[in-house]
């Protein structure tokens, strides 16, 4: 988002999701509807009973086919009521009630939906895509631990008949549980969802996979792969009821299989028994169960390594689900006079006007103003000269207005979110100064009730104890990015080397880390904690070197792992797989870990994963060394590596040049103006945009549309640009990045909005 006044910056962007969303919030896979007319009587019924269609609901697919029709027409009440009319007459058939489901469901009618399927089980028991769907609606309708046990049965019974039929579950409760934040369970199900599909839906539930893997803002320990180890057993008694526990778990029954494994762990006191109950807990959402036993599995293990994964897991799962948080609170108001109001604001120095933060789905009202509230006064005509770590204006509130809605007879609506305590009464007080001591009465404005408690706000609670590393920043927008950058950099320096040291961790028993650094029997949490915090500044946009911590906590990275030739990685977790020496690796190995590591985005391992992979003559051949050198820019920008950041831009244009690439150099070149631009003070920085200018203008007109937009934006003084009379400012005005760069998503002026660049641009992930 961009503000007019004064440059936005959030390093902030998790957004997290209450645990038990709004139906209309959460996706479901669409269940695919069966072509009955053309069906051929001995193939296999369309209601997915198992049975061939002559000798099931043959009697009634024509009419079933109409009424879909009506429904995909949108008649749905009236398929509804021929439904109703189909059961009556021929009550033993079951597509009517599996139609009459889907199409309830289709509406979004989950509670409804479970009258027709458990009307079908009660005259065919197992029926395994009555089950499936009525789990489906079930889960959907009142979540995952009330429909446990009817989703349990479900998958069984799928698996018995055809265990495809229980993709749809799978995929839903996998999408669900991610919005929820259950990342451990979610990635699972997409797990499961995968290995029970059918081939023409793998390769999506791939793609599904592969997004959730690459997701920045889910810690690392929970993406890629987890797996239950063997434990071969003596007693045959327990073996096989380990056998019977692997086999509840591959059908997707974790609680079962969890209680099994927790029974055996408790009968042997196997450290990896220990281990399957609490992946199996965490996989069927009992996330505080799973902690409580990722502990126990912790001080039983003997390698450190180990311990400290398991630690690991355990205490992310308990920041999981702490109570300890700092939340944000939303207050609501109606206003008369909607333009009084935004002008009252609009006066003051504190309250600052930006561009409408995009919708987050389709259903969302869109507001028609947005404003930050800043704990102090900025000045925008600044370059950012006085601006401190001590005085950085931080934004410690957000407001979205809201037009009125005539038709309806709703008034303007607006409201307030600011995180509780010391930021929502500051906030409070300058919205109430904005609007002064007759503002409220002169523009009608009235504070309303929250129309429930969950509504949620924009804002994310943020567990109390990683609420010292939350920072919400806004700077005048022609201050240099640069110097944004290093600001942030030592605000980064003083939090992990001296703040979070000196802060209390659950984890550490209440202890702060310096503290537990005192104590040997702590060893295990306190290197554990550390790579919960390692997670925690991935996701609020920093990158941690174990160098930046206080010496006094004398913690180091993991030692590495103990590998030959021999050795496989597919059962690797993100956190066994950082571990992995990446010079003795064959060049088999390397390239296996090489699309392993690009995918998780870990940028300590990757960087080290990338740098072997440009050393090895034969493993450059295989991998798109464009895609490599944009790697290593992003994180070197990332670790303020500057001077390294544009080697690794020239080492990219060298790859275009000699690849005879134009469109790919051009994407170089801006590249690099797009971070030499955050340093408006480079002395060749003038003399580069003139090349682009000159060299390629010529052949793309639009780009010099571009350097106009990005002359404007900084204020750049171009001789060589006026005297070319080419620049005309009239409707560039706004189109600047959060990063205070020009982002091309809207048309320039003169743009051939036709020629189907695919250029890369400054601004443009």
């Amino acid at each position: 988002m961009v503000i007019q006044q004064t440059l936005y910056f959030e390093p902030v962007s998790v957004r997290c999701f209450p645990r038990e969303l709004p139906v209309r919030q959460i996706p479901i896979l669409e269940t695919k509807k069966a072509e009955v007319m053309s069906i051929d009587p001995y193939d296999p019924c369309p209601c997915n009973s198992g049975k061939k269609y002559k000798f099931c609901c043959h009697s009634i697919g024509d009419e079933v086919s109409k009424i879909s029709h009506l429904h995909e027409t949108h008649q749905t009440a009236t398929a509804l009521q021929l439904l109703d009319r189909l059961k009556k007459k021929y009550p033993e058939q079951p597509l009517s009630y599996i139609t009459e489901a889907q199409i309830l469901m289709a509406e979004r009618r989950f509670e409804d939906a479970l009258v027709p399927l458990n009307e079908c089980l009660e005259r065919e028991p197992d029926h395994p895509a009555a089950h499936s769907l009525l789990a489906t609606s079930s889960f959907l309708a009142h979540g995952y631990k009330q429909s446990q046990k009817t989703i349990y049965t479900a998958f069984q019974k799928c698996a018995a008949v055809d265990v495809s039929l229980a993709t749809p579950l799978a995929i839903s409760i996998a999408i669900a549980l991610q919005m929820r934040g259950y990342y451990l369970a979610a990635r699972e199900h997409f797990a499961l969802a995968m290995r029970v599909a059918s081939q023409e839906y793998q390769q999506n539930l791939f793609m599904n996979l592969l997004e959730f893997d690459g997701d920045d803002q889910i810690p690392y320990q929970f993406r890629g792969v987890h797996v239950l180890e063997r434990c071969p057993l003596e007693e045959s008694e327990q073996q096989t009821t380990f056998e019977k526990a692997q086999r509840l778990a591959n059908l997707g029954c974790y609680r079962s299989a969890a209680g099994l494994f927790k029974q055996l762990a408790e009968a042997t006191g196997l450290v990896i028994l220990w281990k399957n109950a609490a992946f199996c807990y965490a996989w069927a959402t009992d996330e505080v169960k799973a902690a409580e036993l990722f502990r126990q599995a912790a001080k039983l293990e003997s390698e450190f390594a180990e311990a400290v994964e398991l630690e690991t897991l355990a205490q992310l799962l308990d920041l999981n689900n702490t109570a300890e948080v700092v939340n944000s609170i939303e207050k609501i108001y109606e206003v008369e006079s909607l333009a009084k109001f935004l002008g009252l604001l609009d006066q003051h120095p504190q309250v600052l006007r930006g561009n409408v933060p995009p919708p987050q789905d389709q259903e969302e009202t869109t507001p028609v103003a947005y404003y930050q509230i800043l704990n102090t006064e900025l000045d925008a005509e600044s370059r950012g000269e006085a601006i401190t770590l001590e005085n950085v204006p931080t934004v410690i509130g957000d407001i979205d207005v809201f037009d009125a809605d005539r038709q309806l007879g709703h008034k303007a609506n607006i409201r307030l979110y600011a995180y509780e305590g010391d930021q929502l009464t500051q906030a409070e007080e300058i919205f109430a100064d904005a609007l002064g001591k007759d503002g409220k009465t002169e523009c009608g404005l009235q504070e309303q009730e929250p129309e429930s408690e969950d509504t949620g706000t924009p804002l994310s609670p943020v567990p109390t104890e990683q609420w010292p590393l939350f920072f919400r920043w806004s700077f005048p927008q022609k201050m240099p990015i640069l110097k944004r950058r290093e600001l942030e950099a030592e605000q980064w320096k003083v939090l992990l080397s001296k703040t979070w040291p000196e802060t209390p961790l659950a984890g550490l028993d209440g202890k702060t880390p310096v503290e537990a650094a005192k104590d040997e029997s702590l060893k295990v949490s306190l290197t554990a904690a550390v790579y919960v915090l390692d997670a925690q500044t991935l996701s609020l946009g920093h990158f941690l070197d174990f160098t930046e911590l206080s010496p006094a906590l004398e913690v180091s990275e993991l030692p590495a792992l103990e590998i030959d030739e021999s050795s496989q990685f597919n059962t690797c977790s993100s956190m066994t797989q950082n571990r992995i020496p990446v010079k003795e690796l064959s060049d088999r190995q390397l390239m296996y870990i090489f699309n392993r590591a690009l995918l998780i985005r870990h940028p300590r391992f990757l960087y080290d994963v990338l740098i072997e992979v440009l050393s090895r003559d034969e493993c450059k051949k295989e991998v798109d060394l464009d895609r490599v050198y944009t790697t290593l820019t992003e994180i070197c920008h990332k670790k303020n590596q500057r001077e390294e950041m544009l080697s690794w831009i020239h080492r990219g244009q060298e790859n275009a040049q000699a690849s005879q690439a134009f469109e790919n150099e051009l994407q170089w070149k801006m590249r690099e103006l797009s971070f030499r631009l955050e340093d408006t003070s480079d002395p060749g920085l003038s003399d580069f945009m003139k090349e682009i200018w000159d060299k390629y203008g010529k052949k793309m007109p639009q780009i010099r549309e571009y350097l106009k937009a990005f002359a404007q934006a900084f204020d750049l003084d171009l001789p060589w640009m006026k005297e070319s009379s080419l620049l005309d400012t009239g409707d560039l005005a706004g189109n600047v990045s959060s990063e205070g760069i020009w982002a091309p998503g809207e048309e320039t002026p003169e743009a051939d909005s036709g020629s189907g660049s695919k250029l890369w641009l400054p601004g443009q992930s």
